[in-house]
């Protein structure tokens, strides 16, 4: 027969592991949850990072359309050496985004400045293009 005093000493031990696990699960659910919490910054993050490349590339797009307008002769679409925007530039819209350009003369130079919006974000580029 057991004594008391061996059964008391494992019932001890059936109450210690149950509070062990207890313990070791709500760690485990802490650590868990932390590392959801991480990973939902991260990729909140990386849109945004993605969002302002798409704005830089609508900004480019923008630029290089006013390049193509300046080294294009007028017969062919473009404005020539000469070409000049219209105040407030020019804006195109492609899918979610869009560009604005202005062209100005300085001299020989032709002064680009484009702006690209993608999602609430704008990026400027600026260009100075020798004619």
């Amino acid at each position: 027969m057991m004594n008391s005093r061996a059964k008391n000493f494992w019932e001890n031990k059936r109450g210690m592991t149950l509070i062990t696990t207890f313990v070791f699960m709500m760690t485990m659910a802490m650590m868990v949850s932390a590392f959801l919490n991480m990973s939902a910054g991260e990729t909140r993050e990386l849109k945004g990072r993605i969002d302002t490349g798409k704005a830089f590339w609508f900004a480019e797009a923008g630029a290089h359309k006013a390049i193509w307008m300046i080294i294009t002769p007028p017969a062919q679409g473009g404005g020539g050496k000469n070409y000049q925007t219209p105040a407030g530039g020019v804006t195109e819209t492609l899918d979610d985004g869009s560009y604005n350009f202005v062209v100005t003369k300085k001299g020989s130079n032709r002064n680009i400045t484009s702006r690209g919006s993608y999602q609430g974000i704008d990026y400027l580029v600026k260009y100075i293009v020798q004619v």
